[in-house]
């Protein structure tokens, strides 16, 4: 039977490999010192071990089970529905506004939409979406989250309105998407989205 420490270790492998983040990045992303998890992979001599609260804030940040690693690498990443915002003109005081925003907080993440499944509920395609990945989603919130194809290796990102248990679209026309049940390992809530906004084109 594995140690601790080795379940951990492998945990740790799985979230890396599967995210293409560096162990630095996880800690970061957790909000740890950045050598936590480095520091932690290198002691091999007298079976160190993470804290419950350590484990308890990877496991937040990266909506990966403790221990889990039965799954193969994510080796691609559909972003169909979005694209991440990426400002263009720093003389913009509304891009501006929204990148230093985006720097100040790990947890806030800018999407630039393509799809009108949350067009119902007032995000169209074309607007610029704020997530933030550490707050909870509530039923009726719109988040993003991303699907997963543990047998093809890929991960999809979607939008759409968290009505718990379930993800379902919110398209203003058109049919609507089957709905997706949030399970917490091929259905992930990645995020809530805060706050949308459209710039002058």
């Amino acid at each position: 039977m594995s140690t601790l420490r080795e379940q951990q270790l492998a945990w740790l492998e799985h979230i890396t490999s599967a995210s293409g983040l560096t162990l630095t990045e996880v800690a970061r992303k957790a909000g740890l010192h950045p050598s936590t998890l480095t520091r932690f992979w290198s002691r091999d001599d007298d079976g160190h071990t993470l804290t419950s609260s350590t484990v308890a804030k990877i496991e937040q940040a990266t909506r990966v089970p403790a221990y889990e690693a039965s799954h193969p690498k994510i080796t691609a990443f559909a972003e169909n529905e979005a694209t991440p915002f990426v400002p263009v003109n720093d003389n913009n005081p509304v891009e501006a506004a929204l990148k230093l925003a985006a720097e100040r907080s790990t947890d806030i993440h800018l999407w630039s939409l393509k799809t009108g499944t949350l067009s119902a509920v007032g995000y169209p395609s074309g607007m610029i979406v704020a997530v933030d990945q550490a707050m909870t989603p509530r039923a009726g919130d719109a988040v993003c989250a991303q699907i997963y194809d543990f047998r093809r290796g890929t991960a999809e990102t979607v939008f759409r309105v968290f009505r718990a248990p379930y993800l379902l679209s919110a398209a203003a026309s058109g049919e609507p998407s089957q709905p997706e049940l949030v399970d917490n390992e091929r259905v992930v809530i990645a995020g809530v989205i805060v706050g949308g906004f459209t710039l002058r084109r």
